[in-house]
């Protein structure tokens, strides 16, 4: 009976042992595997946010700036783009990489700014585009170091211009032209920066009012 006890006692020891070795062995397998998720999805993020960073590397130089319409018209906002592209002449943007930040600085313009730029890849449900075929397109947005916003330097002209909002409550109000975050459409030795000008509402429902877009000519 004794040594009944005994074996028992030693079963039940090793089988705890052998329960708690292997918890800790599935403990490590979970954190390796969370470690390994994370990871992933950090990559992921990275990838999304520096769509197009590594194609913008090197030196753009101003091509021209235009209101393309779409409904209605935007004589005025043209005319102030005509007279914003005669100051640009000249305008350049030089974009390099030093490890995992993105740099921009402006040139050839007496006040200068510098900062650092992510791209982030956006579809609006469309598939990926093949680069080559057509346009590469993504959201932007410049974080400045230091001097004025790289885009208040293209479209400052747009300072006081609104545009119409609907929100998800059906609700319509009016804000002014945002211009820190832009579109940018990339193919072959072009760059296309555009703004959108957003909806009007009029007797006949909303219509799209149209882009402004600034476009640079790979140099470099």
């Amino acid at each position: 009976m004794k040594i009944f006890i005994s074996f028992s006692i030693l079963i039940l020891t090793f089988t705890g042992c052998t329960s708690v070795e292997y918890q800790r062995m599935q403990n490590e397998r979970d954190t390796r595997r969370e470690v390994y998720e994370d990871a992933r999805r950090k990559e992921a993020v990275k990838r999304n946010r520096d769509f197009l960073s590594n194609d913008m590397l090197g030196e753009w130089e101003f091509l021209d700036l235009v209101v393309e319409e779409k409904n209605g018209s935007e004589d005025i906002l043209r005319a102030k783009a005509a007279l914003a592209a005669s100051k640009l002449k000249g305008f350049r943007l030089r974009f390099w990489r030093s490890g995992d930040l993105y740099y921009y600085r402006v040139e050839n313009l007496i006040g200068k700014s510098y900062g650092t730029y992510a791209t982030r890849s956006v579809y609006r449900g469309d598939k990926p585009q093949v680069k080559g075929d057509e346009p590469q397109t993504a959201s932007i947005h410049f974080y400045p170091i230091s001097g004025s916003h790289v885009s208040d330097r293209i479209f400052s002209f747009t300072k006081g211009i609104h545009k119409q909002v609907l929100t998800i409550d059906g609700e319509v109000f009016t804000t002014q032209m945002a211009t820190k975050i832009m579109d940018v459409s990339l193919k072959a030795s072009r760059m296309d920066l555009t703004l959108d000008l957003g909806m009007v509402l009029t007797p006949n429902g909303w219509l799209q009012r149209g882009n402004i877009r600034c476009s640079f000519q790979r140099i470099e």
